[in-house]
């Protein structure tokens, strides 16, 4: 048998001359939501499902099975392109402490709606993406996100679920044609009828006929969805003309009663009375506006790789129906239709027309069929464990084809486990990313292979704010950015202004005016200026400032410009020959390594700001010059540059989490004091928002309404943030956030990350002496 597929482009098409439209629905997690928060979600559902009333619906759920195995053979192969030692030892801690969970292998669920239109291609075009709009204003309210499928999305959906083997080791290419990726080679198995085989996989296909009369509950499925295997649920939505279907129940309703008035046994009664009540509230529901009637198939296929797990699975899925009081019937002698009809391409056979149940919206709605509570890929860092599925929390947060970027944001107060996991996070990228960048601001932060630079008023480490890394200019476009020495120093003038803004809160716009001119002739006499077209081998330092500040002094005008020059040269002594001028005064006399760690824990919040923004804008830079290396930075206690009066900083940090993408860059800020960090709202909120990943662990009094306001977390979310801080059990444990989807978390350090990371903890837990006690100890001073 022939694909049904014609043609995918913006739209796929079938060979029937029908459009489609598909999109990729994000699901809630129902676990964390309260009867109330559940009603809200089958309302948006609801509404959803009654935009559309020119054609088909179609909602898929594609579940996947991923075990440890998966992931385990992923680093395998990962680890076998690599030849540095540490990278290779880390892999192998990682995979030690994946074999230490037994049975955590869960399926992973995949949401899809799609729209069929009988239109024309334009028409259909603007019919259905129309519809899809709607549809997403609908869900997205309840944080159902909604993203229409791209012809190349698409074609790589379809290729991995039509050869799920196959895709293991030839991954898609975005080259290939409809030939290509939907021409499987299916077969009936010889000796059992109800078989498919495909791409080295054992099919099945079953198909409800008969739903309960009443449900009073919502996920009335969920034991389906909840299969342990690879399930796919197809529900295909025909509609049907309801002033039609409103007579007919009227008769129906009619017939039945007049039955139950007869003289006839009282079971027979009961019968009659039971059908005119269901035909009665039937009817009822269909005079509401928002209610519309559906024939409605729902089809089940699932797959194995051996006939032993397929009747297991086949054991599972039929007791999970018949145990939601629905009744099923295996669908064989249908050719290769059911392995169709499971795809979300809303397939129309003898299957889709025939398989058919009365049905609402409503009821659809009820199911609440875009729904799950897992996060775990086959690849990726583990973030922790699912505490409602018991599961693990993989991901790859640097897979662009299914995030939109690397960054997160930690909110959480101080003893919740917030460096802890940090702390593992950057461990277990070390052997995947090309370079990890750490602020330490309480000086708690210890790797053994980490380059540490202590920051302080006596130590040998500068920072020359005057230093050009390189004059790349950051571009709008995919490549990579362009060199213009001219333009740069431009901009690195403004970003010495902040940091002598920081320095010298009181300036005045006069005062800016006078530093600019003076940063200008600095540059100047290193043979630096605008018309430069390269950058000098030597840069001019707070000394060589100090000295045009001296020389403006001399050949001032006026006194007001006197006055305001020795003002400020008196003001930035400190930094030039007093306290701090080591570390700022002199050529910068340290280079960026795969693994750094800045520590500014001894240094006073005066000094600790200017050197955190300098480092910030150097790293930025460093990070442009090559946007296919992978690079992770972790911004500490973001919250201090929150300053309404100085926002330049948080602005910066705000631009760095936008553009980071580009250049391999994910971002992690942290930070304590949430009302703080967004008393300037344009940036701080900025920075969440534009973090795909976000992780709320225990928060503060304050920050809890601000949280609720911002997330409308449960009151079920709530209690996991409002742990105490002396609750132990409750270290660690959050809301992480992908996207729009949410899971309950517990974050925890493998043995080997542990005695990393806390030598105390680890040496009580496990009674043997930490490896690097001696060493973090040394590191400390």
């Amino acid at each position: 048998m022939r694909s049904p597929i014609k043609e995918i482009g913006e739209l796929l098409q079938t060979v029937d001359g029908k459009y489609k439209i598909v999109a990729k629905v994000a699901p809630i997690n129902a676990e964390l939501l309260s009867d109330d928060d559940l009603n809200n979600v089958f309302e948006a559902i609801l509404a959803a499902l009654s935009v559309y009333d020119q054609g088909r619906i179609g909602i898929y759920v594609q579940s996947e099975k991923i075990n440890l195995e998966n992931n385990i053979a992923n680093i395998e192969k990962y680890q076998s392109t690599l030849d540095n030692e540490l990278k290779i030892e880390l892999l192998e801690e990682q995979k030690k402490h994946l074999k230490s969970f037994s049975a955590r292998d869960k399926n992973v669920l995949n949401f899809y709606i799609v729209l069929e239109s009988n239109h024309k291609y334009e028409v259909a075009k603007q019919i259905l993406e129309e519809a899809i709009d709607s549809i997403k204003n609908e869900l997205s309210s309840e944080d159902m996100d909604v993203v229409k499928l791209s012809e190349t999305e698409l074609k790589r959906m379809l290729y991995e679920q039509i050869y799920p083997e196959t895709c293991e080791f030839e991954p898609f290419q975005d080259e290939w044609d409809v030939y290509e990726i939907c021409n499987p080679q299916l077969t009936i198995n010889t000796a059992d009828p109800r078989i498919i085989e495909n791409d080295g996989r054992l099919y099945r296909f079953f198909a409800i006929d008969y739903y309960p009369v009443y449900v009073d509950e919502f996920r009335w499925l969920r034991r389906l969805w909840n299969t342990n295997g690879d399930v796919s649920i197809a529900i295909i939505m025909t509609p049907k003309n309801k002033t039609k279907i409103t007579e007919e129940l009227s008769e129906a309703a009619k017939e039945a009663g007049a039955k139950a008035l007869e003289n006839r046994p009282l079971h027979e009664k009961k019968k009659y009375e039971k059908e005119r009540e269901t035909a009665e509230r039937l009817i009822e529901q269909l005079g509401e506006e928002n209610i519309s009637l559906f024939d409605v198939n729902i089809t089940i296929g699932i797959s194995a790789k051996d006939r032993n797990e397929l009747n297991t699975l086949t054991t599972s899925v039929k007791s999970r129906i018949s145990s939601s009081r629905c009744k099923s019937v295996d669908l064989k002698y249908k050719g290769f239709d059911p392995f169709w009809t499971v795809l979300p391409i809303l397939a129309d056979n003898d299957i889709t027309r025939n398989y058919v149940w009365n049905l609402t919206n409503a009821d659809i709605a009820s199911l609440i069929p875009f729904d799950s509570s897992e996060f775990m890929e086959k690849s990726g860092i583990l973030q922790g464990e699912n505490v409602t599925s018991k599961g693990l929390i993989i991901i790859d947060p640097y897979n662009k084809r299914r995030y939109p970027n690397a960054h997160m944001a930690i909110l959480a107060y101080t003893g919740s486990g917030k460096t802890f996991y940090v702390s593992c996070d950057a461990i277990r990228h070390t052997p995947y990313r090309d370079f990890i960048f750490m602020f330490d601001v309480e000086g708690e932060l210890f790797f053994p292979w980490a380059t540490k630079i202590k920051f302080s008023a006596t130590s040998n480490y500068t920072t020359n704010p005057f230093h050009i890394r390189n004059a790349i200019i950051d571009t709008d476009g995919q490549d990579d950015g362009i060199v213009d020495v001219g333009s740069y120093l431009a901009k690195k003038i403004m970003d010495i202004m902040t940091f002598f803004k920081w320095i010298y809160p009181e300036m005045t716009s006069y005062d800016e005016s006078l530093l600019e001119i003076a940063i200008r002739e600095t540059y100047a006499r290193k043979q630096l200026t605008f018309q430069s077209t390269e950058l000098p081998t030597e840069f001019p330092t707070l000394t060589t400032l100090e000295e045009v500040l001296e020389d403006m002094i001399r050949d001032s005008q006026s006194q007001k410009e006197r006055e305001h020059l020795i003002n400020m040269k008196a003001v930035f002594n400190p930094y030039i020959n007093g306290a701090y001028s080591k570390l700022f005064n002199g050529p910068t006399n340290w280079d960026f390594e795969p693994f750094m760690v800045f520590d500014i824990s001894q240094l006073s919040e005066t000094v600790r700001k200017p050197l955190y923004d300098l480092l910030l804008k150097d790293m930025w830079q460093f990070c442009k010059v090559d946007r296919h290396r992978t690079k992770r930075i972790y911004i500490d206690e973001a919250h201090e540059f929150a300053d309404p009066k100085r926002p330049q900083t948080l602005e910066f940090i705000s631009t760095l989490v936008k553009r980071g993408r580009k250049y391999g860059v994910g971002v992690v800020t942290a930070t304590q004091n949430l009302p703080d960090f967004l008393s300037i709202e344009r940036y701080g909120q900025a920075i969440i928002d534009n973090s795909y990943f976000k992780l709320f662990l225990a928060l503060g009094e304050t920050d809890l309404p601000v949280a609720q306001k911002l997330y409308t977390f449960t009151e079920r979310e709530m209690k996991i943030l409002r742990q105490k801080k002396k609750d132990k059990r409750g270290k660690g444990r959050g809301i992480f956030i992908v996207g729009s989807q949410r899971v309950e978390i517990q974050t925890r350090a493998s043995k080997f990350e542990l005695e990393i990371i806390d030598p105390d903890q680890y040496e009580e837990i496990y009674q043997t002496p930490s490896r690097y006690r001696e060493q973090k100890n040394k590191k400390a001073v």
